[in-house]
């Protein structure tokens, strides 16, 4: 990597010290229809031209023969980037939904195959981190059912295949895509059975109060599981759990059963997180669900959850979701689903530096007495990047305490209710 970095380092000087003048580009107005695809194919790459596949394949065809149009291939384009990736394929079970104040929508449906590229993310603040991009909205023979050796003439074109696959990061919580993700990325067996330098992974994507990126939807992962993080393992208010359950007996409250909607074996956890001798209305809530894998019953109740949840406390404007998956290292996995509210940052400058506000609850992150007050992947866990000298002192000195505060002045009011409410009319309980 450093001697592919040095070398296209030289090649920009290079390129700048003997490379002719380019002529400035025309405005878009003064554009023949090529040179309004090439535009089109870099601000909105994976849709068709003016939203139209019809046009789209005429002007890209006609481009090409009348060689006003130039393709660079793909694969010698991926030569040339510092980015590596790996590619993963899967199939959606359920719908995603996107929220809006008019109701609910689908933003792709259930049954179509999807392909995610994983990659290392390039700002890292976890061991091992990386981060998954959205890949099928383009041919790719590595999403399909096709075995082909090499890249496709449609692959290394940049063919567009499925326009609705460029998805945006904030307000669609992409909880399938999490789920899948970890399921092919961990190890499905106990700790005691890993291959030699084989590691478990957590994924999950950020809210919007901790993504930077709008545009482009994408998931983070790390090496993580659920032992590592003692936050995620605060004992639970309520459980309800399958009769044949391994996980119920270790419960510290009595266990409701469930039937087997939601898949054999599988629990879920209500759990109240807070600083010890709080008010107990002033807790952040997780619903954590264990399962030996990814059941159908589950992905479509957590699914469906994160509807009714947008639809009863104030749509993707109010609310927000801190989804993670990872492996409990005993061949089970843990889904953590929490709410949370979308803070308001009360003052300009960098967002790291100034105070945030619940709107939910009217509470400042200075009356709370906290120095950092947003939760995400890695804040969400433990993980901090700290850029004020209050803030590291307040970890080194109360870690736990301080994150527990976070975590409860990051409380949904009324999601609780609507959580347990949404159990019973489920019909998951056993009756």
């Amino acid at each position: 990597e450093t001697m592919h970095r040095n070398v296209w380092e030289a090649a920009k000087t290079l390129l700048r010290e003997t490379a002719p003048s380019l002529a400035k580009e025309p405005e878009d107005g003064n554009l023949d229809v090529f040179g309004r695809f090439i535009n089109w194919s870099r601000d909105y790459p994976g849709e068709f031209f003016e939203h139209d596949k019809a046009q789209h394949v005429t002007v890209f065809i006609a481009g090409m023969f009348s060689r006003r149009i130039v393709v660079v291939k793909r694969s010698h384009m991926e030569r040339m980037t510092l980015a590596r990736y790996f590619p993963l394929s899967w199939k959606r079970q359920q719908p995603l939904w996107g929220s809006a104040s008019t109701g609910k929508f689908q933003v792709r449906p259930g049954g179509v195959k999807e392909g995610s590229h994983v990659r290392a993310n390039e700002c890292p603040y976890a061991a091992l981190h990386g981060m998954s991009l959205s890949a099928g909205g383009f041919a790719d023979q590595r999403i399909s059912d096709r075995k082909t050796v090499g890249y496709t003439l449609l692959m290394e074109l940049q063919w567009i295949r499925d326009p609705q696959a460029n998805i945006e990061n904030w307000y669609i919580t992409d909880i399938e895509k999490i789920i899948q993700e970890a399921w092919q990325l961990n190890p499905h067996g106990p700790v005691a059975h890993a291959l030699p330098g084989e590691v478990f992974v957590s994924v999950g994507q950020n809210p919007k109060v901790g993504s930077s990126i709008r545009q482009t939807q994408h998931t983070q992962l790390a090496e993580g599981h659920w032992n590592k993080y003692p936050i995620l393992k605060v004992e639970a208010a309520r459980v309800f759990a399958a009769k044949d359950s391994p996980f119920a007996s270790a419960a510290g409250v009595k266990v409701e059963l469930l039937n087997d909607v939601l898949g054999p074996q599988t629990m879920l956890e209500i759990v109240d997180i807070c600083p010890e001798a709080s008010d107990p209305d002033n807790t952040g809530l997780m619903l954590r669900c264990r399962c030996p894998d990814i059941p159908p019953g589950l992905v479509r109740f957590l699914t469906q959850l994160r509807l009714r949840l947008l639809e009863r406390l104030g749509g993707p404007e109010a609310i927000d979701f801190l989804v993670l998956c990872m492996s409990d290292q005993e061949g089970s996995f843990v889904v953590i689903f929490a709410p949370t509210p979308q803070l308001m940052q009360l003052q300009e400058g960098h967002a790291d530096l100034v105070p945030w506000a619940n709107p939910l609850t009217g509470e400042s992150s200075e009356v709370a007495g906290i120095e950092e007050s947003r939760l995400d992947f890695g804040k969400g866990v433990g993980h901090f990047l700290v850029l004020k000298d209050e803030l590291r002192t307040q970890l080194l000195d109360k870690g736990e305490d301080t994150l527990r505060r976070i975590w409860a002045f990051n409380r949904v009011p009324g999601a609780r209710q609507v959580i347990e409410e949404f159990i019973v009319q489920q019909n998951i309980l056993e009756t």
